[in-house]
């Protein structure tokens, strides 16, 4: 089961590579892509069969966890954009990134949803938390500490992660360094957590809803 799911994985990333690439990719960096990927979900299966164990669900429970995730990424991407509006209150520089995207096709949030998840997921959750949550878990024999630690490391990397994609489109000011880590730090809590108490594809599949809908209406209310 572990060898399908992750050949599954590394498919799903490659593909999600050719996405976040500019059109037409190159050959080179899709192949590069692919190697990055293979390393980050062979490792990242071997340090998480190692720090949790998932119960085997029967497929109804599977459908439920799959809807509730999806379900719980719609409000989690509501509450973040509805953050996001008021922040940009305070730092106008927040909507920089937005500018210009407000006739954007309708396909677009999606994309930009399907390759983020896949990506993000992957190296935030299923590698980064889980080689954080081993290395703990061999020093201290304490899976709960394991989890927090894990869970608070991921999440800061995943808020710093984000900064970049911003200091392309505005000004780096402290308050723009905040907003970013702050919020994307509320999302990588929760996704976190999905990802150790249910696994993978319900981060992936609430990370996706999340995203879709910041991407489809923050460039209306921000742009």
């Amino acid at each position: 089961m572990r060898a399908r799911d992750s050949v599954a994985t590394w498919i799903a990333f490659c593909v999600a590579v050719v996405l976040a690439l500019p059109q037409p990719p190159d050959p080179f960096r899709v192949a590069l892509g692919a190697l990055l990927g293979a390393i980050l979900v062979a490792s990242g299966f071997f340090f998480a069969s190692r720090t949790r164990t998932l119960p085997s669900r029967p497929p109804s429970q599977r459908t439920r966890l799959a809807v509730l995730s999806l379900l719980l990424g719609s409000v989690l991407g509501a509450f973040l954009l509805s953050l996001l509006v008021l922040a940009a209150r305070a730092e106008p520089l927040l909507r920089a990134r937005y500018a210009g995207r407000q006739y954007e096709p309708a396909w677009r949030p999606w994309a930009l949803g399907f390759e983020s998840s896949i990506l993000e997921e992957v190296a935030s959750r299923l590698f980064a938390m889980s080689f954080v949550a081993w290395i703990v878990l061999r020093l201290t024999h304490r899976s709960r500490l394991a989890f927090v630690i894990a869970l608070v490391i991921s999440t800061l990397l995943f808020g710093l992660a984000h900064l970049p994609a911003w200091a392309v489109v505005a000004k780096t000011t402290p308050m723009l360094v905040i907003g970013v880590i702050l919020l994307n730090g509320i999302g990588g809590a929760l996704l976190g957590w999905i990802w150790w108490r249910w696994g993978l594809p319900y981060a992936i599949l609430c990370h996706l809803a999340g995203d879709v809908v910041i991407q489809s209406l923050a460039p209306k209310l921000l742009g």
